[in-house]
């Protein structure tokens, strides 16, 4: 027998499963953190649930070394040690993961003595018998031990050293394979032992807990570098890049680095601590006296760090202290000098002691110029480092650093220094490595695991080889195939920053969880020959499926389960591993993770580690993975099925995989299952592991199956199997007819034949395409000639190769993309031959399918074609197969969603064919007025002059238009204006631009016409009678009200009058293409259908080009348009307008009128200066406007927008400001108007009209806060005032900084003496805040002569303010959102009761400077001041503050509250009376008879429970199995009862009403509901158990919102299929059913839900599942059916009733 409670006996064998593995450099051990697989697993499970609900919370600094306790860790309760204190913080020893964490008070909580008694789950080890050959483990070695967390063994226990439980644990398979390769050699048992307690500096007999615990904390006592123990810097790994920011450079061995990453948090954190040390004098802590003590400093710049005393404290003096977070060392004041508090050690230090590497001084000092050229280079400055090697003795890290440009400062400093560079024997022989350029452009889609600078849990391994196929070209100082920390991984993506960033205290920045977070995703390790009984849980292909062992199915399901529930209602994190938990949006469900590839935008590609499938995850819906969760090894692991035919090549033909399918689906449905075969193990092209396998069932073997089907089909081919090296491979890719399938259109001839891609190809695609790259960079066979039908890669316009096929060499070399289906004229420079060798480029089919739709006929329309062309290309459809043609086409139903687009086509044709024969038959008659002769063309006539487009052209395009911006988008057709003003406009003509860019799209445009001219193509319109002409027919310009456009000014007059046009001018070059064919068609249009507002072409006489024009008036044979893409007018000659096709009017207009917003033409005019200035400011220069309103324009049919416009960074609504002159008073009596209150024209007169008629003012011009209804939003309290009237200010302050740098640089305006006069209450304006003299946004509440009583929006409190402290606020403080919102307590209706006099100071300590969590449910604008208010309810470490306060509220009299209060109130409003209550109870009809929610149950979905209350077969109650809610209810249930009793309370209650209720036999709260009552009790049934008590009325709380918001964790049950009015129960059944179910895990599936007739609650009918047999079955022999004569009477009877 074990001599030692809860550990193994020593000599015994063990099974172990290794969750955590730590390399010591110096003395060569490795020391392991075990979990023993004793069958105990079901113990640690109780004990987790039992240590959720604490004895009780720390109160203060409780506590002391060698304690035992809980602590609070991602919402849930770890046993701890207790291992040191330093002020608030507690150094522990978390028991059941064997890892250290640093917390505070808050988190700490004592448990019931009991549930330390059970021995730790996780014990430590020391691998026993072997040593490192070398002084640092050999890279072959820390691999392979990296690799063993999440591995299970048999271990022999050889010592177990007391009383520190530290285990000699021999696990022969490693030791044996670490001697094997040769980087360890054995050491004898004895001799081992002895080296274990020598290097632990533990004596040979006893040491003390404490001694012992900080070991633990981590291994390498002796080698690790020295820190202070009260700060906590993180290890950083070496072979990874950075981007820091230099802090201080003394010399080039002597340089101090800050993670750029965490930059903002050591901000903030210096903010924290200037305003706590500047805000008090006397601390009342220890003062620091002693070197190396932290402290508080105050530095010579007068700012407050964090520091370390470098001597002694003396009295009246200075002394020298190390400033952590910059790295300067400065000299002191004794006075300056204050302990450093709790909250400032819980950051880690993030600042980095660093030394050039490659740089030594050969035993000279450094020069001042040296260490100044040094400076300049670096000090202060943002670079890229590399960190090469970790000096611990010294603690120091050697850096390669990089400019911004890529330039290695390593490298010029030494050859300013005129220094040898090290030899390449030397350990920094990486200073002159270039950047790899993946960091400078992040992660890039690269898969984790061939990340060759791997994220492991040990810092001391370098990397095994560098990555290959990088180009070193530098983008904003980072780089792509090189991961750095996972913390810098997430935030650089997500682009998110977070003060405080998850990482714990195991000294490693990459790992803020215990070890086997880093290795959770591991593939399963199987020996060749093993078989195991399986799942097949994805297929992605035969040669990558993955597998799950089906002897962990039931706790991958538990585990599932605990995800779900744990995760629901987790708030997004840091993320500083690879392994997470992620959100699957196929279906929502969480799942545990890995992340395999970042990308440029917040999307990650992760792989679920328990199924295998990889999926595009946004970053949102990613969170850190709970420790708690990685108690089960990742279940996934890979396979390839292996091919008896040819052992080494383990490729099957398409054909093999739907077979496949068939198999692994018969074999899954039956009894017998899968069983998988280990046939060999080997890796994969991104090095993760791959278990080559048969899938077999008892009868057969899926290899042979396969490789039986496979050699049948070959002997029934005709030709031979292979495909002809110079020939591409091609798949029908298994459809059938029939079947659907979701595709991608790539291009189209006409609806007959079009090709796309299928969405479930395009991981395949992908993977093409990389090593289409990757072979194009590798160097060109040149012994292969190209002809006709040579598979090759070619170039297209976008500069990017592709897959495609020669289709004739002369007389224009023609190349076919095999992959879009489009032919293209390429140069020959624009193709290269595949190489000889075998690629992935060569064997994956064709991806282009050709299609044609069903039922649409040979020959139809050119413009109908075009139509489906631009219609479908780049678009996702889902096609459904009706027939294959014998060359592979598929004849298909293309559908939108529930648009088929073949009904669609046909409709078009119909209108087509009907619209011709209307034109034939008008050909010989004159036109009437009748209005069915209108011949311009409508939205169904198409006259599409574009030629056929596709996907890569439509990018190719943009790319060309983006090239070309400054052609394409400044120089516009431009001319001589002639407005109705009598402004002088300079004369601007840039016809040749146009001309120029005209020429630029036609000769993009190469790609093969398929038969049709240009002639084929346009039909002009044919004139229409004036009568019935619509005199506007161009669509609205593409502009919604308050959106943001990129323009340019293409047309300017005057502040009210100018035109914008589109800075993409994709579709102008279009319009413009269409205008020139159409133009030249030489039509003239009738002079009588052209009047003001006509549409038609007009001919520009000084470029000779046309465009799209719009009348504004005609003179006989003249006409005065509009460029309606321009926004010029022109006059031009009748002969030279054309009508405009369909396809011109379909097309908006590229230009839009515009006026400045904020000047009303009424009130005021412009400066004679404004014009000149006006055009200047906008010309040829990049704008961006937002539309605020649209009016018709009173002159030209078109509509004019308000906007507002920015140029270069500057407002030019403001700055035209200046040059606006107000109208006089008489202007405003005359029209007095709701104006924009920010603007100075207003006048005071207008001011007086605002002040007496509040409705004519803009009260709130603010946006209302960024606030959901029921979402949850972390907070500070701002202004606290009382519980119905208070302030909350969001936590994260990153636009709160914002709003404030703007406000002070619009503070700093010019006083505007009209301005004040314009203020009324509910305006919006800037304020000085008198008491630090800064400039906040404010709303006026009201105003007196002198003064404005103001509230500040972004914090809540109100002040007077004195008209001359006040600003306008431009529009971008008004474009932001309050940063606070006015709240009040949900739950307490102010009519139906009141407070508490004590209630505001109690209210205000509770929340004060304390974060917070608030839930928003209801919104109201404030009586008073003109801003919503929010219902709230609050949490605050913890409690619910509606709940805590609900002592202090006092409901209405009895007399009031009946008068008042209608009779269906919520029966938990203390507001009601007794006389209500009476009506309640009479009228049950009237009554909210249950405000609990409905139980989390789903039709025909299992349930795992448990039987909690068993009454008999019709009526008994279930709880879920999962208990993570039911505790969280225990726990706020007696958190709640705890409230003092409210005599009202019990009156309120009637049959169905919520309530806490305390059961007599234990003393506990729990959540009840009320089925009736007496004088002096209720009669409840606990909802959440379902037994039934009566309880005294004193013994009833009310239910606070929080317990409300839980649903029931019970329901009620009935047994499925016995029918109470057909039959009924044998006496005996009950005892049966009771024991049949007790204390039994069970499985119910619903299938019915109704209301019970005695309790309002819903009952539902279930079918049970309990130890493998089905209740229902066995409870039949219990049930007695009515006899069947009597049950026929019965049936006839009910049918003959009327």
């Amino acid at each position: 027998m074990c001599s030692i409670p809860g550990l193994p006996t020593p000599g015994s064998e063990v099974p172990v499963l290794i969750t955590r593995v730590n390399l010591n450099p110096s003395c060569g051990l490795v020391e392991l953190w075990v979990n023993m697989d004793d069958g105990r697993k079901h113990i640690y499970e109780q004990m987790r649930e039992d240590i959720q609900i604490p004895k009780k919370k720390f109160n203060g600094s409780e506590g002391k070394p060698g304690d035992l306790c809980l602590v609070h860790i991602s919402d849930t309760w770890h046993r701890a040690r207790i291992v040191s204190i330093q002020s608030e913080t507690y150094n522990l020893f978390l028991i059941d993961q064997g890892r250290p964490h640093i917390t505070t008070s808050e988190a700490l909580a004592w448990g019931q003595s009991d549930i330390f008694l059970l021995s730790p789950e996780i014990e430590t080890c020391i691998l026993a018998n072997f040593l490192s050959l070398e002084n640092n483990w050999h890279q072959r070695a820390t691999k392979f031990l990296e690799s063993l967390p999440g591995k299970k063994f048999k271990g022999h226990v050889q010592h177990v050293l007391m009383p520190d439980r530290t285990i000699l644990l021999d696990l022969p398979i490693v030791s044996k394979h670490m001697c094997k390769i040769g980087v360890a050699k054995k050491i004898p048992v004895d001799e081992f032992k002895c080296l274990v307690l020598k290097c632990l500096h533990l004596p040979k007999g006893v040491t003390s807990e404490a001694e012992r615990t900080t070991q633990e904390l981590n291994l390498n006592v002796s080698c690790q570098r020295e820190k202070h123990e009260q700060y906590f810097y993180p290890e950083l790994l070496t072979d990874t890049f950075e981007t820091v920011k230099v802090t201080e450079v003394t010399n080039p061995q002597n340089i101090f680095c800050t993670l750029l990453i965490f930059s903002k948090a050591v901000k903030i954190l210096s903010e924290q601590m200037q305003q706590h040390y500047e805000g008090s004098s006397d601390l009342g802590e220890a003062q620091p006296q002693t070197c190396g003590d932290p402290c508080a400093a105050r530095g010579i710049n007068g700012r407050w760090h964090r520091s370390l005393l470098k001597q002694n404290m003396m009295s009246d003096s200075a002394v020298e202290v190390f400033h952590v977070d910059e790295g300067k060392t400065e000299l002191v004041a004794v006075g300056d000098i204050k302990p450093l508090h709790g909250k400032f050690l819980r950051m880690p230090v993030f600042t980095y002691p660093c030394s050039l590497d490659g740089v030594k001084d050969n035993g000279t000092a450094w020069t001042k110029d040296l260490t100044d050229y040094l400076k300049s280079q670096l000090l202060n400055q943002t670079v890229t480092v590399k960190f090469v090697h970790h000096n611990i003795p010294q603690d120091v890290y050697y850096v390669t650093l990089y400019a911004a440009n890529g330039a290695c400062i390593n490298s010029s400093f030494i050859e300013k220094a005129g220094l040898f560079p090290p030899s390449d024997t030397e350990d920094s022989n990486v200073q002159n490595e270039p950047i790899p350029s993946s960091f400078l452009s992040s992660l890039g889609d690269k898969r984790c695991m061939n990340l060759k600078n791997k994220i492991n849990i040990n810092v001391n391994g370098s990397p095994e080889e560098t990555l290959s196929g990088t180009k070193n070209v530098a983008v904003n100082g980072r780089t792509n195939d090189v991961p750095t920390s996972g913390a810098d991984d997430v935030h650089i993506e997500d682009g998110s920053e977070h003060p405080y960033p998850l990482i714990q205290s195991n000294g490693h920045l990459s790992t803020g969880f215990p070890s086997e977070v880093q290795n959770s995703c591991n593939d399963n390790v199987f020996t060749v020959g093993r078989s195991v009984n399986v799942e097949v849980s994805y297929i992605e292909s035969l040669q990558k499926f993955w597998c799950q062992t089906t002897e962990n199915g039931d706790s991958l399901r538990r585990l599932m389960q605990d995800l779900q529930n744990h995760y629901a209602s987790a708030h997004p994190q840091p993320l500083v591993e690879f392994t997470c938990v992620a959100r699957n949006p196929d279906n929502g469900m969480w799942y545990r993770a890995r992340i395999v590839a970042s990308h440029h935008s917040p999307v990650v590609d992760v792989r679920f580690i328990d199924y295998g499938q990889t999926r595009k995850v946004p970053l949102r819906d990613v969170r850190p993975i709970d420790p708690s969760f990685l108690w089960l090894n990742a279940q996934a692991f890979q396979c390839c099925l292996f091919n008896p035919k040819n052992p080494t090549d383990v490729t099957w033909t398409d054909a093999a995989l739907p077979e496949f399918l068939k198999f692994v689906n018969s074999g899954a449905s039956s009894n017998s299952g899968l069983k998988c075969i280990v046939k060999a193990v080997t890796t994969d092209e991104e090095d993760l592991l791959l278990n080559v396998v048969d899938i077999e069932t008892p009868s057969d073997s899926a290899c042979k199956l396969l490789a039986q089907k496979c050699a049948q089909a070959d002997a029934h081919m005709q030709i031979p199997p292979q495909v002809p090296p110079d020939a591409y491979s091609y798949s029908k890719h298994n459809i059938e007819v029939g079947g659907k399938e979701k595709v991608w259109v790539t291009s189209s001839e006409n609806v007959n034949h079009f090709y796309c891609q299928l969405n479930r190809n395009f991981h395949l695609f992908n993977k093409v395409m990389e090593n289409v790259h990757h072979l194009i960079g590798q160097p060109q066979c040149t012994d292969h000639p190209l002809g006709p039908n040579s598979i090759c890669f070619a170039r297209y316009t976008d500069n990017q190769w592709y897959r495609g096929q020669i289709v004739e060499m002369s007389p224009k070399l023609t190349v076919r993309f095999v992959d879009y289906g489009q032919t293209l004229a390429v140069n020959e420079s624009d193709i290269c031959p595949f190489p000889p060798e075998r690629c992935i480029a060569r064997s994956v089919p064709v991806q282009a399918v050709p299609l044609g739709l069903f039922s649409v006929p040979a020959e139809v329309p050119q413009e109908v074609n075009q139509w489906f062309a631009d219609y479908a290309i780049g678009h996702s459809f889902t096609i459904s197969v009706v027939a294959k043609e014998a060359n592979g086409k598929l004849i298909v139903e293309l559908l939108d969603g529930s648009l088929n687009v073949n009904v669609k086509i046909r409709e078009r044709l119909s209108k087509i064919q009907q619209k011709t024969t209307v034109g034939v038959q008008q050909t010989d008659q004159p036109l009437s007025n009748s209005s069915q002769h209108v011949c311009v063309q409508n939205e169904d006539c198409l006259t599409q002059e574009l030629m056929n487009k596709s996907v890569i052209k439509d990018i190719t395009e943009e790319s060309q238009i983006h090239s070309s911006n400054g052609m394409c988008t400044r120089d516009k057709l431009k001319m001589s204006l002639q407005s109705t003003t009598n402004v002088s406009v300079p004369e601007r003509e840039h016809g040749k631009t146009l001309d120029e860019r005209r020429k630029q799209t036609v000769l993009a445009e190469t790609f093969k016409q398929g038969g049709h001219s240009d002639s084929e193509i346009t039909q002009p319109s044919l004139p229409c009678p004036e009568e019935n002409i619509n005199i506007y027919m161009y669509k609205k310009p593409n502009i919604s009200l308050n959106k943001t456009e990129d323009v340019f000014a293409s047309c300017i007059v005057s502040p009210h009058y100018f035109w914008c046009q589109y800075a993409n001018t994709e579709d102008l070059n279009i319009v413009s293409r269409l205008a020139q064919e159409v133009g030249h068609q030489q039509q003239d249009m009738t002079p009588k259908t052209l009047h003001p507002g006509s549409p038609c072409l007009a001919l520009f006489s000084n470029d000779n080009q046309w465009y799209r024009a719009q009348v504004i008036q005609r003179t006989d044979n003249t006409l005065h348009v509009v460029f309606i893409d321009y926004g010029n007018e022109s006059d031009v000659d009748i002969k030279n307008v054309r009508p405009l096709p369909q396809s011109l009017l379909e097309k908006a207009p590229q230009a839009f009128l515009c006026s400045l917003n904020g000047f009303d033409e009424s009130k005021g005019s412009w400066d004679d200066d404004v014009y000149d200035n006006f055009y200047n400011v906008l010309v040829d220069k990049p704008l961006r406007v937002t539309v605020f309103g649209m009016e018709n324009h009173t002159e030209i049919e078109v509509s004019q927008y308000s906007v507002q416009i920015e140029c270069e960074n500057m407002g030019v609504n403001d700055t035209m400001q200046k040059y606006w002159k107000p109208a006089t008073e008489h202007v405003f009596t005359e029209s007095p108007q709701t104006e924009n209150l920010l603007q100075s024209d207003q006048t005071e007169s207008n001011m007086t009209h605002l002040d007496v008629s509040k409705g004519n003012v803009n009260s709130c011009m603010y946006k209302n806060p960024n606030i959901s209804k029921t979402k949850k939003e972390e907070v500070y309290a701002s202004c606290i005032v009382e519980p119905h009237f208070f302030w909350c200010q969001y936590a994260n302050t990153e636009e709160l900084n914002k709003v404030s740098r703007l406000a002070q640089e619009a503070g700093q305006e010019e006083q505007d003496m009209m301005f004040p006069k314009t203020l009324g209450p509910g305006s919006p304006c800037l304020a000085l805040f008198s008491s630090d003299k800064q400039w906040y946004r404010a709303q006026v509440i009201h105003r007196s002569d002198v003064a404005f009583h103001v509230v500040f929006i972004d914090y809540g409190n109100e002040s007077d303010v004195d008209l001359k402290n006040v600003r306008p606020l431009p529009q971008s403080l008004l474009d932001e959102a309050p940063q606070a919102f006015l709240c009040s307590l949900n739950g307490f209706d102010q009519s139906k009761g009141s407070w508490d006099d004590k209630v505001d100071e109690d209210f205000y300590n509770l929340l004060v400077d304390k974060p917070l969590t608030v839930t928003v449910f209801n919104m109201d604008d404030h009586s008073e001041i003109a801003v919503p208010q929010y219902a709230v309810e609050i949490e605050c470490e913890g409690v619910v503050a509606n709940a805590v306060m609900q002592k202090y509220w006092k409901p209405v009299a009895k007399e009031h509250a009946s008068i008042k209060n209608p009779p269906n109130e919520n029966l938990l409003q203390f507001g009601q009376t007794e006389s209500n209550m009476t009506h309640l109870c009479v009228s049950k009809g009237n009554m909210n008879t249950s405000l609990y929610k409905e139980p989390n149950v789903f039709k025909n979905k299992k349930e795992e429970v448990y039987a909690s209350c068993i009454v008999e077969p019709h009526f008994f109650w279930c709880q879920y199995a999962n208990t993570e809610e039911l505790n969280k209810v225990s726990r706020l249930a007696q958190e709640a009862g705890q409230e003092e009793q409210d005599i009202m309370f019990p009156k309120t209650l009637g049959p169905g009403s919520p309530c806490l209720a305390l059961f007599s036999s234990d003393k506990q709260w729990y959540r009840a509901q009320v089925i009736h009552r007496s004088d002096v009790a209720v009669h409840v049934v606990f909802i959440d158990y379902g037994n039934e008590s009566d309880v005294d009325l004193k013994n009833v709380r009310p239910l606070p919102q929080s317990l409300l918001d839980e649903a029931p964790q019970a329901f009620l049950c009935s047994l499925n299929g016995f029918d109470q009015s057909k039959g009924s129960w044998d006496d005996e059944v009950d005892e049966d059913f009771y024991n049949l179910l007790v204390d039994k895990p069970l499985k119910v599936t619903v299938f019915n839900m109704d209301d019970h007739s005695e309790i309002a609650v819903p009952q539902y009918t279930v079918e049970i599942e309990c130890e493998g047999a089905v209740v229902n079955t066995l409870m039949e022999k219990y049930w007695k059916g009515q006899d069947t004569d009597h049950a026929s009477a019965e049936n006839l009877g009910s049918a003959l009733d009327p």
